[in-house]
């Protein structure tokens, strides 16, 4: 039996129950095979009030660190129907080169024409921070009015394409997070992609030091987005989720501040 322990192992993480606890709430169901768990979840153009999308970054579909964020995070507290979705910064083509958003694209614009009013949030870690702007700039020719809300943790992009980083025209709220100083070997992987860094555009720029420890024990990294997404930058009172909370229920509440264009 010891001799096939090591082929059982592998098969074994193929079905349900490898991944971490699903919050409950998330509409669809997320895939927890081992398989399911590294593709991507589409956004349904079905109707809805509100659409939270999570884009990871360039190593995202093996590692799934931002997609463990999309599997646990609670819904957010604002009215009406929930729908979630997980994308790879490329649209899962691999391609670096290529930097494509198109699948994140057409789905975002089946979406609004279904949901005119309905509001967006998008998360983006690293690559996918840079692929959420960019999606949403291809798809501002849209009659959309609803509100979009978007967090960028630590992003990047590549050097061609990390200026101007701009906001989109139709996004109502950006919160931008990220480490500085990288005191870590593996945030390397930032500098080869092109770190945003403090972008004057966002709402709010959170900055978590590269040589303070997370609330596991670990040094805030780049390759590690819950911590920036969940946690609060030292000497402050609110992190980006917290923030993101406080925006749904500014919109739950009708705050007329969030609901015309910037």
């Amino acid at each position: 039996m010891k001799r096939f322990l090591p082929l059982l192992l592998p098969a074994a993480c193929l079905l349900p129950g490898c991944a971490q606890k699903v919050a409950p709430g998330i509409e669809p169901a997320p895939a927890q095979s081992f398989l399911g768990r590294r593709h991507q979840q589409f956004l349904p153009a079905e109707q809805a009030d509100l659409a939270v999308v999570f884009v990871g970054g360039f190593t995202e579909q093996v590692m799934t660190r931002v997609r463990g964020l999309y599997e646990t995070m609670p819904p957010l507290p604002a009215p009406g129907r929930q729908l979630r979705a997980f994308y790879a910064w490329d649209s899962g083509t691999g391609c670096l080169p290529a930097h494509s958003t198109w699948r994140l694209q057409k789905d975002l614009r089946a979406f609004m024409r279904i949901n005119p009013r309905a509001d967006i949030v998008l998360i983006g870690h690293s690559y996918g921070g840079s692929a959420v702007m960019d999606a949403l700039r291809h798809v501002a020719d849209e009659p959309f009015q609803g509100r979009v809300l978007v967090v960028t943790l630590d992003p990047v992009s590549r050097r061609a394409r990390s200026h101007p980083r701009e906001r989109a025209p139709q996004v109502n709220a950006w919160v931008n997070v990220y480490v500085a100083p990288y005191c870590a070997v593996t945030d390397a992987v930032a500098w080869v992609g092109g770190p945003w860094r403090h972008c004057e555009q966002a709402d709010a720029n959170l900055v978590f030091p590269g040589y303070k420890k997370d609330a596991k024990g670990r040094w805030y990294k780049h390759i590690y987005p819950a911590p920036l997404f969940m946690e609060k930058p030292p000497g402050s009172t609110m992190g980006a989720y917290d923030l993101l909370k406080e925006t749904a229920l500014q919109m739950r509440l009708g705050d007329p501040a969030l609901t015309r264009k910037p």
